[in-house]
């Protein structure tokens, strides 16, 4: 085994040149992405499903009981939910920052420990101000968990691997959904002396995530280069591929030209508009799923239960993407063909004269509204390169393309009820940018792409640190569309 990820440098200029597999390493490149599937990959999935529960449990305390109890009025329930994604914004980058000086291992799992601690917390707040700062606090100590998982699968999976394991991780959040509606209405059932039906939600969720966190110490490890639950000839064949693809990111160096590279590439900023108007609609289902449904006519304890039907979708368009992403023979063409069915979920949602209608737009656009949320960022990673520009650009566009939802959670208001006109066409809007930023991007790619084919640059008077720096800029790369 090579000694250092410096000692591999070398092989960055051949980074577009395919790799060549003997029969043996085929066999031990899959062992080795099953047990990183079994092990890492599963963990990680448990606990942003546990993340999902987590974020969805303030939209069921809702329809528990929350808004009565704490005498909330006005946008103060909207405002509870909007600090979340601020909390998450404002330390975003940060965390992904220390994630690379941090052992990977302890600081997921740390942040997974920290916000069941503040959830469990929220059961206690006694007015809208101390709700507030809690679901302030649980974005900010939850937000280098969706990064830092997207960054973890990528230095442990191949590049071609990784839109696939994406899409399980995603899906995940699905699974909470589906969990968190069935769950919430029989916590709403407890008849507890002490805690009220949705201090019952926020205890319980958090103790589901808190127990979780606790594992992960003993099932987590860093770095392809110190795992321990790996052959040494799947070492040496997975360092040859990670060297290969120039993303080998064990050594901690942090490039600060990779991060101004990261700021002013203007194709990480239209990754990011995309991320921004998908997130904005995705969260739709997440925030006010039981709150639309409950509009419906059906009491709040149906309406949770109901809601499970929704995120059911939602995981089914998760699930997909990888599926969808092959059929659509690109992550740029997956995205547009679930920007369509979303538009037209939205579309007849606002113009939908009954109920039964308004259901089943419902359902198609939680369907097919996360599924760009899971194919931008999976098509992002898929096409950065470097120690530290992948970890900077998912830190950055997750940070500002999480500011989405901050937008939703104020347009759907009680008094739109039962049709959310306002909330609608605000998400249809989204969509339709959405839309519009990825077809720019593709043909952006593509205009790279063919320049890159037609002027070839010399770059053999570089040391390997300036190859390194060159990050998807090489000119061996070509970018994914």
């Amino acid at each position: 085994m090579p000694s250092s990820a410096a000692d591999r440098e070398f092989a960055v200029d051949d980074i577009n040149k395919p790799l060549t597999f003997s029969e043996k390493d085929k066999a031990h490149l899959k062992s080795y992405l099953w047990k990183c599937d079994c092990r890492l990959l599963f963990y990680i999935c448990v606990g942003y499903a546990a993340d999902s529960l987590n974020k969805m449990a303030l939209s069921n305390a809702k329809v528990a009981g929350l808004t009565k109890d704490l005498d909330l009025h006005g946008y103060d329930i909207n405002v509870a939910l909007g600090v979340y994604y601020l909390g998450s914004f404002i330390f975003q980058l940060p965390s992904n920052l220390v994630l690379k000086k941090v052992r990977p291992t302890y600081w997921l799992s740390a942040s997974m420990f920290v916000w069941s601690v503040v959830t469990m917390s929220t059961a206690f707040v006694k007015n809208a101000h101390q709700l507030a700062f809690c679901r302030f606090l649980f974005g900010a100590v939850q937000s280098g968990y969706l990064t830092g998982s997207l960054y973890y699968i990528s230095y442990w999976y191949p590049r071609d691997e990784v839109r696939k394991r994406m899409g399980f991780f995603f899906s995940s959040a699905g699974i909470g959904g589906i969990i968190v509606g069935p769950l919430c209405s029989g916590l709403s059932g407890i008849k507890s002396p002490h805690l009220t039906a949705w201090q019952c939600i926020f205890v319980f969720i958090g103790m589901i995530s808190g127990i979780w966190s606790l594992l992960g110490p003993f099932v987590l490890q860093d770095y392809p280069d110190t795992a321990t639950f790996i052959t040494e000839d799947e070492r040496e064949l997975i360092t040859r591929i990670m060297v290969h693809q120039n993303t080998v990111v064990s050594n901690k160096k942090i490039s600060v030209k990779q991060i101004k590279m990261t700021v002013s590439d203007y194709k990480i900023w239209l990754w990011t508009l995309i991320d921004f108007c998908a997130n904005g609609a995705t969260q739709v289902n997440g925030m006010f799923g039981p709150t639309i449904i409950a509009s419906q006519g059906y009491s709040p304890r149906v309406a949770q239960a109901l809601s499970a039907l929704t995120n059911f979708m939602a995981f089914s368009g998760m699930a997909s993407i990888a599926y969808v992403a092959r059929f659509a023979r690109g992550s740029s063409h997956a995205i547009m063909i679930s920007n369509a069915i979303t538009m037209t979920g939205f579309f007849l949602a606002l113009f939908s004269p009954n109920n039964t209608g308004r259901m089943v737009a419902l359902f198609m656009f939680s369907f097919a509204s996360p599924q760009p949320a899971a194919h931008s960022p999976a098509w992002e990673l898929a096409n950065q390169q470097g120690n530290t520009k992948p970890a900077m650009a998912a830190a950055f566009t997750s940070a500002f393309g999480g500011l989405g939802p901050l937008a939703t959670a104020f347009v759907y208001r009680d008094k739109d009820k039962p049709k959310f006109v306002l909330g609608h066409t605000v998400c249809l809007s989204m969509t339709v940018l959405c839309l519009a930023a990825t077809v720019l991007l593709r043909h952006v790619l593509n205009r790279e792409n063919r320049r890159r084919d037609q002027s070839p640059r010399d770059i053999s008077g570089l040391t390997p640190e300036e190859i390194q720096d060159l990050a998807d800029n090489h000119p061996d790369f070509r970018y994914k569309i």
